[in-house]
């Protein structure tokens, strides 16, 4: 309990930048405001206060009492309302703008891919019975890898490319960039997407 209350809010902590990286250089590459800007700001706030509430979901498989996994289990279900409400309003913010497709925009397009397929199997953890079967397995390392690396990995390249140049006065090569986004993209989906698949198949962590 004591090492999850501390890790779990901390996994959100690192995830919350990226999430403010990509509200704030989404919508001038889509040359028009965020939809939504406070409901935006609601969910990265909400984000962070119930991340601290969800902490048990990592113990399901301890033994628990039922009436403690049912509430946290509900709590992680919960808590992907505000995850929602900001994919949303990125999504309906490329889909209302007049996108300019930079290497910087292809980066945070990729963050939200990453951030739809790793919340989606967190959520397929948060209901008990599901988490007995994928605990321990490469589906938690495919789910952790998409949360921690990818999630802030496209978050943080993105941002990198959008503000280098007002940063240093020099230009990034878009064509070398493109390489670098596609490459990324490819890759690491390559690398962890099927993981889901051999957790789902019963592989065990740590092989």
């Amino acid at each position: 309990h004591l090492f999850w209350l501390f890790a779990h809010p901390w996994v959100y902590i690192v995830v919350l930048p990226a999430m403010g990286l990509v509200s704030d250089a989404l919508p001038i590459l889509c040359r028009r405001p965020i939809v939504g800007y406070a409901l935006v700001v609601l969910a990265t706030v909400l984000t962070m206060v119930l991340g601290f509430g969800v902490w048990v979901h990592h113990m399901f498989a301890t033994g628990l009492p039922l009436v403690a996994s049912s509430f946290f289990s509900g709590a992680s279900f919960i808590i992907t309302i505000p995850s929602a409400v900001a994919t949303l309003a990125w999504v309906a913010t490329i889909w209302a703008g007049r996108p300019i497709f930079t290497t910087a925009f292809l980066y945070f397009a990729g963050f939200i891919v990453m951030f739809v397929i790793g919340g989606v199997s967190g959520v397929v953890t948060a209901a008990v019975p599901a988490d007995l079967q994928l605990t321990d397995t490469y589906f938690i390392v495919a789910h952790i890898h998409y949360v921690l690396i990818g999630i802030n990995l496209f978050g943080v390249l993105g941002a990198l490319y959008f503000w280098f140049p007002k940063m240093t006065g020099s230009m990034l090569g878009e064509r070398l960039g493109r390489w670098n986004f596609w490459i990324t993209f490819v890759g690491f989906n390559l690398a962890f997407l099927p993981m889901h698949l051999t957790g789902l198949m019963g592989m065990p962590r740590r092989v």
